[in-house]
């Protein structure tokens, strides 16, 4: 006979009981007593008198008798069952007493009882949302209301399925009882063979309501934490859902490979409440004598290609020969002492993601002995644009970085730049940390290489160019410019006036003659310099997409469409280009730009930036593709010999095969 109805409607039919309990000994709804203890003996004390509703065969009366809560009354529609426990405990547990009574029809005095216990009684009578079952719920919570006295427990333990939740909060929330949510992690432990759905442990106070006074919802994540207030019930759904979910996920990765999903689960930190780990779980196809292990990222390279992608992560699988390898993300506002700390921290839940024949022993594996370094200098939120973070990031050989980054795009770098250090008198520092400033020499960001490269299509004005940016960013871009074209003139053209404060106070941006801040909509500044007859030798179109659900991460859809490639196309000399940072993952989108692009000018050449989706597209106004490309080929020499002495840093420009990295878009 299987353990548990094929129609759930069957848990409140005393029939089946019958025929239930008639071929069982004892089945312990939820746990027995040694894994439910810590809470049972926490709100059960020795002197209380206590109702057990639904107590089946359950040895649960029996066990808390034996540890000296002796008076009690256990009850069951089921009179078979309760001649049974009367035969098998009256004598030997004589202050223990067992009744046929129905949990609907109580006929105790009123408050009887300083506890209710409920293990998997509501459960089996709450069978749906039906009015029928919701009145008698209603007339079951009444009758527990009436025998409890004031300041007495209903200790309810239950699988809190959605519908029995909502009406546990409805319920008890209009009645104004305290409510605690304990998990019984202890009790789930015994199903390590099956699916083990998350057994709770709720505690309703009674107390009288007294208006005005907030509902206190708490919750007790596992047996040694401590209450956690919650705000709302919306908190305690969230909670109670995600945690669901996650059984499911777990039992359904001992079962099999997720070669094409990309898996993502989240972990808090149980002191502070945040976000502490993300976690990709990627599985490959290919049999490995590497079963399964943990791969943790250091702090601030969350964000390259091979653990920021499911294509990477894929790689970094492959590269470690490893079948299921799950990838650890350190997430911000979080200190990471060891990586010794991280493995602790991680080894019992990763655990629980292994494969079923795979739960001993896991190796750790990362690209170093320790976590990495972060230090995040400002977290804001830009009324446009969202929250962002400035973070100062150590990479392997120890050179120093600051980032601008979106969370809303956790992984997409928005800005970048190296930092060195400010050479101070001993005195004036006193032994203080190092003041800090950016590195103009050095680019960061590989298509702003691509885009200072793309100066060399320029003719007589390729060291003294007139250059429009649309989008500011941090300003490392127009700063290098400005830095090393000393006789180019620079605009920036910025929607948010949010980003020009970060740029100034965290970059190093300052702005003179040569180099102006526009705060206004790109799109309209472009249209307005072209009513005004204002020519460009260079526009550069290097924004971000906030909305990426077409698939394409920059630039917004508008700066693509024929009639402002039309507008950029007049705003230029005749001699000059346009280049657009295109990153665009659609492929049928990224045809129809090139179309686009296409039928505004007669010469385009792209780069790909290697390892990101990244294009630089070179937009030119003449109409001879071949004398461009040798032109720019020689203009190129010149312009790579004259950054190298203008910068402490070589080789950045110094691509002899340009035309193998320049593509003609035909």
């Amino acid at each position: 006979m299987d353990l548990l109805p094929k129609d759930h409607r069957e848990f409140g039919s005393g029939d089946y009981w019958n025929e239930f309990f008639s071929k069982q000994k004892h089945f312990e709804w939820y746990g027995e007593y040694e894994s439910l203890s810590e809470i049972l003996d926490k709100y059960i004390h020795p002197k209380d008198k206590i109702l057990v509703v639904g107590c089946g065969n359950s040895k649960l009366s029996a066990d808390l008798y034996d540890v000296g809560i002796c008076h009690s009354i256990s009850i069951d529609i089921s009179a078979p069952v309760i001649n049974q426990m009367k035969e098998k405990y009256g004598k030997c547990r004589p202050e223990m007493s067992f009744e046929t009574m129905d949990v609907l029809n109580l006929t105790f005095e009123d408050g009887t009882f300083a506890v209710v216990v409920d293990k998997g009684t509501l459960d089996a009578l709450l069978v749906d949302k039906s009015k029928e079952v919701d009145e008698r719920i209603n007339k079951m919570f009444s009758k527990i209301e009436r025998v409890l006295r004031n300041g007495g427990r209903y200790l309810c333990f239950s699988l809190l399925q959605e519908h029995v939740l909502n009406k546990l909060l409805d319920w008890f929330a209009d009645k104004g009882w305290l409510m605690r949510f304990h998990r019984c992690t202890e009790a789930e432990a015994k199903h390590d063979d099956s699916i083990a759905f998350p057994i709770y442990a709720v505690v309703f106070t009674k107390l009288k309501k007294i208006k005005g006074v907030p509902m206190v919802l708490e919750i007790v994540h596992d047996e040694k934490s401590a209450p956690k207030r919650c705000s709302s019930k919306g908190d305690i759904i969230e909670y109670v859902k995600s945690a669901q979910h996650y059984a499911f996920l777990k039992h359904y990765l001992s079962k099999r490979k997720v070669v094409d999903d990309d898996i993502c689960l989240e972990l808090c930190s149980a002191e502070s409440g945040l976000l502490k780990y993300r976690m990709f779980v990627v599985d490959r196809n290919e049999t490995s004598t590497l079963k399964f292990a943990i791969f943790v990222v250091p702090q601030g390279r969350e964000t390259e290609w091979l653990f920021s992608t499911p294509q990477g992560r894929q790689e970094l699988a492959l590269n470690a020969n490893c079948e299921r390898l799950i990838v650890v993300h350190l997430l911000r506002d979080n200190v990471y002492y060891s990586l010794e700390e991280v493995k602790s921290d991680l080894s019992k839940k990763v655990l629980e993601l292994a494969p079923i024949a795979n739960k001993g022993q896991i190796p750790i594996l990362s690209l170093g002995d320790d976590v990495g370094k972060r230090e995040i200098r400002c977290r804001d939120r830009s009324r446009m644009s969202g929250e962002f973070v400035v973070e100062d990031v150590l990479s392997t050989n120890e050179d120093q970085f600051r980032r601008l980054i979106f969370l809303d795009s956790p992984y997409i770098i928005q800005s970048e730049a190296k930092l060195m250090i400010v050479p101070t008198k001993k005195k004036r520092n006193k032994g203080g940390p190092p003041k800090l400033q950016i590195d103009f020499d050095y680019i960061a960001c590989d298509h702003h290489v691509a885009i200072i490269s793309g100066l060399a299509f320029l003719k007589d004005k390729m060291l003294c160019p007139k250059v429009l940016i649309i989008g500011l960013g941090g300003g490392t871009l127009p700063m290098y410019l400005h830095k090393h074209f000393p006789d180019a003139l620079i605009e920036v053209v910025e929607l948010d006036p949010c980003i020009l404060d970060i740029s100034k106070k965290w970059f190093n941006l300052t702005t003179d003659d040569r180099l102006k801040v526009h705060i206004d909509d790109g799109l309209k500044f472009i249209k307005k310099s072209v009513e005004k007859d204002i020519k460009y030798d260079a526009v550069i179109v290097d924004v971000d997409n906030k909305d990426t659900a077409l698939g394409i991460s920059g630039p917004p859809i508008p700066f693509l469409e024929t009639e402002m490639l039309q507008s950029m196309l007049d705003l230029v000399h005749d001699s000059g280009v346009v280049m657009i940072n295109l990153a665009c993952r659609n492929s049928e989108l990224h045809k129809e730009v090139c179309s686009k692009l296409k039928s505004v000018f007669k010469v385009i050449f792209s780069r790909k930036i290697p390892a990101e989706i990244n294009e630089v597209m070179f937009c030119v106004k003449s109409t001879d593709q071949n004398k461009t490309l040798v032109q720019t080929k020689d203009n190129y020499a010149t312009l790579t010999s004259f950054l190298e002495k203008q910068t402490s840093y070589s080789d950045v420009f110094d691509l002899v095969d340009l035309d193998q990295c320049l593509t003609a878009v035909i």
